[in-house]
């Protein structure tokens, strides 16, 4: 690690600053140029926090969780492809392990039990991730690195991001309306950027309503342009692809809060934060292809339907009437529901599919009064006889044999709301009644009919009356068939809908006091919450027709029924495709709904209590404390259930063979019921945990122009119900439940130095965070799940065992050149640095005990500010220069070595032979050039260009997103083909304008 010349010279500056000698006389420097009010204050900084407002969320384009936290160190987000971002890595780890809040809330949890990961995770179906928040809602958004349960609860190990939105009265300052409209674009994603505020107050009477709507495509990679044309593009895949898979994607967001104050003291408001974000598009980089389609076209094998939908109603009362025990009191009552949705639609798509070719042509056509197949001229087939072969000719007379299949009309009923049935119909009369060649097409009349008031249309046949060989008389048909292209007409959708369910209700109750007591100021905060949050997973597979034909969609089967034969009549089933034999072949099957998960409902009580005490001008001190009970309560769902072969013989086995034709135990006895219900007794156990959480803060001044600043906060973690209670059989892996897990356990302990004159400031500090009992999933021995069974079962289960640390420095800094030079007012730079390093003691997959690395450890990163703004913020521009060292091998853990060595897997034609990762993030360096301007009053314009110099190169996150077992995010592990589509993307740009009244 070394410091460049330009951070030298930032912190030179700042030091300079502090002598009148060097520098200009002082009243020139009384003069404090900030852009807007996007600047935090220097004295109101706590260690290891940032916080970001809206002003600077807008002058630096933020429109996601990737841009705000872009021009930060130690703070990056974590990377899924298809879904997206999922939450953010700080301090060595990541996912549930920071917490996420919106206007205190606790925001969705992944599964993040890592048997779910193996199992389930890696193969694309869930939509596994953290939700954030829509930028142009947020007021605030405050990012914390190091242990944080004061502000979050459980989750909060490695820190937190909360946002706090917005407030009628944040716009109402000068007047009682504000309206505002933002259109913007940016390209590298194509999307297009629409919002409207409106905010008014009338006497008690204020509203704010903000609607967001953005539209655009999957990020688009450096190699985007690397296929030359469509047909090229979709031909690429599994996990060679180059280019990023093609998802459209939107993103709706309302947020609207209306509150009544009828005097000054008393507060009202309701709230309704929604927003939703929906996702199309094509899997193509899915390495598993479906097997009917390995030879032939493969566009559109898989097809995903991606939504999470998070909603939010809140209702809350103030009070500003100052009592003994509060200046300020607020109590809110907020009803959240998110769900995740993957859906996953596997089938072909295109003309080209086997199952929908047409070679001939054939179509249906009415223009004369009937229905005739007509060929791809538009002119009449013809059948003839060949021997003991049919044979079919187009109207130019050439054989079309492979395009022509033969339905019988007793078989083959027409759906009346789809066809005319009014209108004759050209059937092939192969013979007549009295069995008599014809081979002709002759048009029949079509007799309605209908079932369960579907009125549908059936060509009845000609008969005569003949002696059967049983005796009596029998009837002799004469032989009628439609003629139809020979494939089914339709692509089989093999669906899978999954959703991932948070409903949580929330009580908040806050008070804040303001007091002295011998000359020692206060600043009392404290209050509880009591919240209950439902957690669910619904699964829903199927299969259904896509890529419906002519002959697939106006057709439908008919049954044969013999219960009064020799008389065979046929039973109408516009539920099946017309097969020409109605061999069962459903058009859908929809009805399955289970679940892999346990639903648990989870109550969590807290109680905090927080006291900022000012003991003097020099030195204050901040006590923080923060009790949790989290109570875990699962219950099984027989509407949603979870299969039983996933809990039977768990805990108590199965007393007898669950396999074969004579099972006694079998899926659907009795005897597996009772194991079932046994099982689920002890599974279904309440689960409390309890936790003491603090923060003490030291803030020390000796000097006008120098703070020193201590921390040491402790976090946790409860085990998520994923982690406690998810099971799963198979006799090559099986997880067993765990309801003895302890909490995870971080503590943080930070040093800072801070040198500061006016808004120039430089802090050097220094961090360790202690984890412990980190949750890992352990090999835990074989047994049977059958009594006297000879096959045992590897179990699997999640473990406390692990401890890591994670230790590092980091220097902030801004200079704005005016406190140096009164003529370089407006002028400024920052630096900013984070080095860390970490080590996670752990069993190996070697069953070594060693000191891990960290993946979730970001490369050491260094951002570099260049800026100006006119005296009255009028224009301005920033310069961002960002450079991220390489991802050392040292410092990389595969944790599927393993499995690739036992495979004889090559990575990069090497043998796998340690437990390092082999594709990592070179150093690289980007440019950012973001510029701001207010050409007429009412009208802000943000215009930036990103990578200013194409630099090609891939980050750490999206590197380790990178899977060695599963189907998606998957590359050549030996070739390094697919690589590319994890690069970022090339040079892009960003342009909004914003006009307000």
């Amino acid at each position: 690690m070394r410091l460049n010349k330009l951070a030298l010279g930032i912190l030179t500056g700042i030091a300079v600053s502090h002598y009148p000698a060097l520098a200009e006389e002082t009243e020139a420097l009384d003069t404090i140029v900030v852009s807007g009010d996007d600047q935090e204050n220097v004295l109101e900084k706590k260690v290891g926090e940032t916080q970001i407002n809206s002003t600077r969320l807008t002058k630096q384009q933020v429109s996601d969780s990737r841009d705000l936290v872009r021009y930060e160190t130690g703070i990056t987000v974590v990377e899924t492809g298809r879904m997206g971002s999922s939450g953010y890595a700080v301090r060595g780890v990541d996912e549930n392990r920071v917490g996420i809040m919106i206007d205190g809330l606790r925001q969705a949890e992944t599964l993040s039990s890592q048997g779910f990961k193996e199992l389930f995770e890696g193969y694309g179906n869930f939509n596994n991730t953290r939700n954030g928040a829509e930028i142009e809602n947020v007021r605030m958004a405050t990012i914390t690195k190091g242990a944080d349960s004061i502000k979050s609860g459980s989750g909060a190990l490695g820190g937190s991001v909360l946002f706090e939105t917005k407030d009628a009265r944040d716009y109402l300052t000068e007047k009682d309306w504000h309206v505002g409209l933002k259109r913007g674009y940016q390209s590298s994603d194509n999307q297009d950027i629409l919002s409207a505020t409106l905010a008014g107050r009338y006497k008690w009477f204020d509203l704010l309503f903000i609607k967001t709507r953005r539209e655009g495509h999957e990020l688009e990679n450096y190699f985007y342009d690397i296929y030359k044309n469509k047909e090229e593009d979709f031909s690429a895949v599994g996990e060679t692809r180059e280019k990023a898979d093609p998802y459209s994607i939107r993103r709706d967001s309302t947020l609207v809060k209306f509150g009544i104050q009828p005097t000054d003291d008393h507060r009202f408001s309701v709230m309704l934060d929604d927003s939703k974000i929906h996702s199309d598009g094509d899997d193509l980089s899915y390495s598993f292809r479906i097997s009917n389609f390995l030879d032939s076209y493969r566009r559109g094998e898989r097809k995903t339907h991606d939504k999470s939908h998070r909603r939010n109603v809140q209702f809350a009362y103030e009070t500003f009437t100052q009592t003994p025990f509060w200046d300020h009191a607020k109590v809110a009552y907020s009803s959240q529901k998110i769900t995740n949705n993957a859906r996953t639609d596997e089938f072909c798509d295109g003309p080209q599919c086997i199952s929908i070719l047409n070679p001939a042509g054939l179509h249906l056509d009415d223009s004369s009064g009937t229905y005739k197949t007509l060929d791809k001229d538009n002119g009449e087939i013809k059948a003839e006889k060949d021997g003991w072969y049919d044979t079919y000719l187009n109207s130019k007379g050439e054989n079309i044999d492979d395009g022509v299949a033969l339905f019988p009309v007793e078989r083959t009923y027409i759906d009346c709301t789809k066809l005319d049935c009014s209108k004759p119909f050209d059937v092939l009369v192969r013979s007549d009644e009295n069995w008599n060649n014809v081979y002709a097409f002759q048009a029949r009349p079509i007799v309605r009919k209908s079932i369960g008031g579907k009125e549908y249309g059936v060509i009845e046949r000609k008969y005569k009356e003949v002696e059967s060989w049983l005796g009596g008389k029998t009837k002799q048909y004469e032989d009628l068939s439609f003629a139809f292209p020979k494939s089914a007409g339709y692509s089989r959708d093999d669906f899978n809908d999954r959703d991932l369910n948070t409903d949580t209700k929330q009580i908040n109750l806050d008070f804040d006091k303001e007091f002295s007591t011998w000359n020692v100021e206060h600043l009392l905060k404290y209050g509880g919450l009591y919240s209950k949050t439902d957690k669910s997973m619904v699964n829903k597979d199927g299969y259904r027709g896509m890529n419906v034909q002519w002959w697939a969609d106006n057709f439908f089967c008919a049954t044969q029924n013999i219960d009064n034969y020799p008389d065979i009549t046929y039973d109408p089933r516009p539920d099946n495709w017309p097969t020409g034999s109605c061999g069962g072949n459903l058009r859908e099957n929809t009805n399955n709904i289970f679940s892999y998960l346990i639903p648990v409902k989870t109550k969590n009580t807290a109680l905090y209590l927080s006291d900022n005490i000012t003991l003097t001008n020099w030195l204050n001190l901040d006590l923080n404390y923060r009790y949790d009970k989290i109570k875990h309560k699962p219950r099984y769902n027989t509407n949603v259930p979870v299969p039983k072969g996933m809990i039977a013989g768990i805990f108590v086995p199965l007393p007898g063979n669950a396999y074969g034709t004579n099972a006694e135990c079998g899926y659907n006895t009795e005897c597996m019921d009772n194991n079932v219900a046994e099982n689920l007794s002890i599974l279904l156990k309440n689960k409390t945990y309890k936790h003491h959480s603090y923060n003490i803060g030291l803030n020390f001044d000796p000097l006008d122009w120098m703070r020193f600043q201590v921390k040491y906060s402790n976090g946790f973690r409860a085990p998520t119900s994923d982690e406690m209670f998810m099971t799963f059989k198979h006799p090559s892996f099986s997880i067993a439940p765990n309801s003895e897990l302890k909490p995870e356990i971080a503590k943080t302990k930070e040093l800072a130095l801070t040198f500061y004159k006016d808004q120039s400031f430089v802090t050097f500090s220094a961090f360790q965070t202690d984890y412990d009992n980190f949750i890992d999933l352990v090999f835990a021995g074989e047994r049977p799940v059958d009594v006297g069974s000879a096959i045992n079962y590897p179990f699997y289960q999640n473990q406390n065992r692990d401890s890591a640390k994670v230790k590092g420095i980091e220097i902030n800094s801004r200079l704005n050149l005016g406190d140096v030079y009164s003529t370089l007012n407006g002028f400024r730079l920052g630096y900013k640095l984070t080095y860390q390093k970490g080590r996670v003691k752990g069993v190996d997959l070697d069953d070594q005990v060693r000191d891990l690395p960290m993946n979730a450890i970001q490369p050491t990163t260094m951002v570099y500010n260049v800026g100006y703004s006119t005296q009255d913020d009028k224009y301005g521009i920033d310069f961002f220069i960002t450079n991220v060292a390489e991802k050392k091998r040292g410092d990389t853990y595969n944790m599927y070595w393993k499995t690739q060595q036992g495979n004889g897997s090559l990575v990069k034609g090497e043998p796998v032979t340690d437990n390092k990762l082999s594709y990592r993030n070179k150093r690289y360096t980007t440019i950012d050039a973001i510029a701001y301007a207010r050409p007429i009053k009412n009208l802000l314009v943000t215009a930036g260009v990103y990578n200013l110099t194409d630099e090609k190169y891939v980050t750490w996150d999206s590197a380790r997103s990178i899977r060695a077992i599963g189907t998606v995010n998957r590359i050549d592990q030996n070739t390094g083909a697919g690589f590319k589509r994890f690069y970022a993307p090339g040079r892009n740009f960003r342009v909004n304008a914003e006009l307000t009244f």
